[in-house]
């Protein structure tokens, strides 16, 4: 993939092998979809066997010549995916917030944090993840999510619960 003035190469040999190591390993991985070719691949390793049918998935919008952050793109996106599978989509820069919203929207999961952006609102520095994700929940809430717990959320991805 190009992206911005770099190159991005994970060939499906070494995206294969790198989802047998993730599975050996017993990691649920999540799966970054930055174009419908990625979502092309996942389908070839759900086939395959290498990854579980219902993938917890992570569509990034915003990245120059990926998927665009647009409510078209997003939903053309999730169209493609897998029957079971879990998703979240992730705003690059200045789409972090929007793109969030448009995930809950559409019947996925949110997420935000310092990685994808930086900024609370224009100008306004994020002083950490958590004044983020504050601000996401309050603007999740305001549209009619309920915040799961973590518990809630670890069973929802079917991952083990830790002990208390």
């Amino acid at each position: 993939m190009n992206s911005a003035g770099q190159v991005v190469i994970n060939t499906p040999p070494n995206v294969r092998r790198m989802a047998r190591i993730i599975r050996e390993a017993g990691v649920k991985p999540e799966i970054e979809l930055f174009d419908s070719g990625d979502i092309a691949l996942l389908h070839d390793l759900i086939s395959d066997g290498i990854l579980d049918p219902a993938p917890l998935c992570s569509i990034v919008m915003g990245v120059k010549y990926g998927f665009q952050p647009s409510v078209e793109t997003m939903l053309y996106a999730c169209s493609l995916l897998p029957e079971g599978a879990q998703f979240t989509a992730i705003g690059i820069g200045r789409h972090v917030f929007t793109v969030a919203a448009q995930s809950y929207l559409a019947g996925g999961h949110v997420r935000v944090g310092m990685e994808d952006g930086i900024y609370l609102s224009r100008g306004v520095l994020a002083p950490s993840n958590a004044a983020m994700v504050a601000k996401i929940r309050g603007v999740a809430e305001a549209l009619g999510a309920s915040i799961a717990t973590s518990a809630q959320a670890r069973e929802m991805l079917g991952l083990p619960q830790r002990p208390v």
